[in-house]
């Protein structure tokens, strides 16, 4: 699969996305990576709130609206890399994640709504956050240099994400956020 050919460049770092590949097939890597694909800090919950934050944003800013439009986009290259991924250690992309939702299906409520421009860049920001430490927990646990060289890859994108919602933090909230943790 040709993972640059929908890549946005100003909402994805440049560097090539690795090919996706596998030592050999393990069900319990497969397990941790579900729930970056669809748990409680997944990239099915990204794109979700992404999307929901897009629809008031753009009423309010073109480029605003914009930003996350192609962030949203951006994680769904990433959701896709990641069922990719899951198939070959063997498992099944379910809309489900594994440990975070006790292998529950996907559920609206893992989105964060909010209510005012502000927070939600916030939440956005933090929803950043936790998907890197949330890849780089896995990284750890998972000994697969191929799986390892995927979530690098993504983290780099992420870092990105966490920049331009920070500069519109600041263009229109004054500020600029890191979470606390």
């Amino acid at each position: 699969m040709d993972y640059e050919m929908h890549k946005k460049d100003k909402y994805a770092d440049p560097s090539p996305y690795p090919e996706v590949q596998v030592l050999s097939p393990n069900l319990y890597y497969a397990s941790l990576l579900m729930d970056d694909y669809a748990g409680l800090v997944s990239e099915f919950t990204a794109i979700s709130q992404y999307l929901y934050h897009y629809f008031f944003f753009k009423l309010i800013d073109k480029n605003l609206g914009e930003l996350l439009e192609n962030v949203a986009i951006t994680e769904m290259h990433h959701m896709e890399i990641i069922a990719a991924t899951v198939k070959k250690l063997g498992g099944n992309p379910i809309i489900a994640g594994s440990y975070s939702t006790c292998g529950n299906f996907w559920n609206g409520s893992f989105v964060y709504y909010g209510v005012q421009l502000c927070d939600r860049l916030k939440a956005d920001i933090d929803s950043e956050y936790k998907a890197i430490a949330g890849y780089q927990k896995h990284i750890r646990m998972i000994s697969d240099p191929y799986v390892q060289a995927i979530l690098r890859r993504i983290i780099l994108d992420e870092k990105i994400h966490i920049r331009l919602f920070n500069e519109a933090l600041l263009k229109f909230c004054g500020c600029t956020y890191k979470p606390l943790n």
